[in-house]
């Protein structure tokens, strides 16, 4: 039995096939551990991790847990599941996700993003720029950064790149020298209560950190860091010490000067949305902060291709564009409809409410981001770890939809009747926008597969 992850030379994962789990499966491969992974379900990324010499089976392997020096079970993984019970009879350590998160942090040098929207998408952009800068870092992101081919992986700098995860209060635990801190939000209530509770968290986080934090002044709740925490303000504000300025948008992407408290930098970013842009000045004012190279990163992300289910086109038949995309919280929706919008085509949002208590409280705000679509297709909720609840359903949101919208909104219970219905509606020159955290970003491909074959 070891007493420590440097220790440990034999590494299982529970709950491996998730973004988050997978990279850190990736992280720790390359850092000379041998890894082994579970899921419950088959999945893309479970598959992928052979690539890195990380076996992998889906199910439960009890016998397996007795060759292995810790365990380590994703946030989402019950106590009582027998892999992790077969490992603690046999004598090998068990933690969670947030204190492997610890230990690795304590031990390398730690920068990241975190908010309650686009903290992947800014900790994509922190290792691609830096290593447009010059830098090799590792990184854990929370999905595949397209530039780099994946969602993790071990560098020879002695620096991580980390996302830095809010759900379950896993940033509590992490040890950070740079922070970005894009929004903060109502959001995973089941665990932080209320909204004071989730900023509460954030100001313990950004007052921990053992560096720079910047801080979002465009957003209320980041922007109170900068008083409650020291952070420094960057985005469109006129009182930002990173100031966006001259921000120029199309569907292909944006243009802004970032105006910084002692040099600026022009910013190409191929990725539309002032919320993008917005990630972007973050990236670069904590690499700047840090001494990195700020004209050598800006153009590390003047060809960013960003990161899979972020605005990830998925092809385009007979004139018609379709996109997946994770947004699935109100504020996130409305940037990304703004953002469609700004195509000038006609937009078919299409969107699966993901979690019955975060649809109970956001339905009327996800109704409201809806109505900007010429046409909303709504489907019932993605429960994923989440029992059903009598009475919440994705009636609640299409009908808000309708309460608000001058467009068409249409309520399609599964990704089969919405494919029906998307393809009954959709017209020439549209913009398709599949939208949720659920398996809706299977809708994407099954709609571009049913269009090109016509079946």
């Amino acid at each position: 039995m070891t007493d420590g992850l440097a220790e440990a030379a034999r590494i299982h994962l529970v709950g491996v096939g998730g973004a988050g789990m997978s990279a850190l499966a990736r992280l720790l491969a390359g850092r000379g551990h041998r890894v082994t992974g579970s899921d419950a379900r088959p999945s893309p990324l479970l598959g992928a991790l052979d690539s890195v010499g990380v076996r992998t089976w889906v199910g439960h392997d009890t016998v397996a847990m007795s060759d292995v020096d810790l365990v380590v079970a994703s946030s989402a993984v019950p106590s009582h599941d027998p892999e992790l019970s077969a490992a603690r009879l046999a004598g090998a350590q068990v933690w969670d996700r947030p204190r492997l998160l610890a230990a690795l942090t304590a031990s390398i040098p730690t920068i990241g993003a975190t908010g309650t929207h686009g903290k992947t998408s800014t900790t994509a952009m922190l290792a691609v720029a830096a290593r447009a800068a010059g830098l090799d870092p590792s990184y854990v992101v929370g999905g595949v950064v397209l530039d780099l081919g994946d969602n993790g992986g071990a560098g020879r700098d002695d620096l991580l790149v980390l996302e830095v995860d809010e759900a379950f209060g896993t940033f509590e635990h992490v040890h950070l020298t740079g922070l970005v801190v894009t929004n903060v939000e109502a959001d995973h209530l089941d665990h932080f209560g209320t909204l004071q509770g989730v900023q509460d968290a954030f100001t313990r986080v950004a007052r921990a950190v053992d560096g720079p934090v910047l801080a979002c002044a465009d957003d209320p709740g980041s922007r109170s860091l900068i008083a409650d925490a020291g952070a420094v303000g960057y985005g469109t504000a006129d009182d930002a010490a990173w100031r966006v300025e001259s921000l120029r948008q199309d569907e292909a992407g944006s243009r802004f000067l970032l105006v910084g408290p002692t040099r600026s930098v022009d910013v190409e970013l191929p990725r539309p949305g002032a919320h993008m842009a917005r990630n972007a000045a973050g990236a670069l004012a904590l690499l700047s902060s840090l001494g990195v190279d700020l004209e050598a990163a800006a153009r590390g992300l003047a060809t960013f291709r960003g990161v899979g289910r972020r605005w990830d086109v998925r092809g385009t038949v007979a004139g018609v564009t379709v996109v997946d995309d994770y947004a699935h919280h109100p504020t996130e929706i409305e940037a990304t409809l703004d953002a469609a919008r700004r195509s000038g085509r006609r937009v078919v949002a299409v969107f699966q409410p993901h979690l019955y208590s975060r649809t109970r409280q956001h339905a009327e705000a996800f109704g409201r981001a809806l109505s900007s679509a010429d046409v909303a297709v709504v489907l019932d909720v993605y429960g994923d770890r989440e029992s059903p609840v009598a009475g919440i359903d994705g009636r609640l949101v299409s009908d808000a939809a309708r309460r608000v919208s001058g467009g068409v909104v249409v309520d399609a219970p599964d990704r089969a009747s919405a494919a029906d219905v998307v393809s009954a509606v959709v017209e020439d020159g549209d913009l398709v926008v599949c939208m949720g955290a659920g398996d809706i970003t299977l809708l994407a491909s099954e709609l571009v597969e049913r269009w090109r074959t016509g079946t």
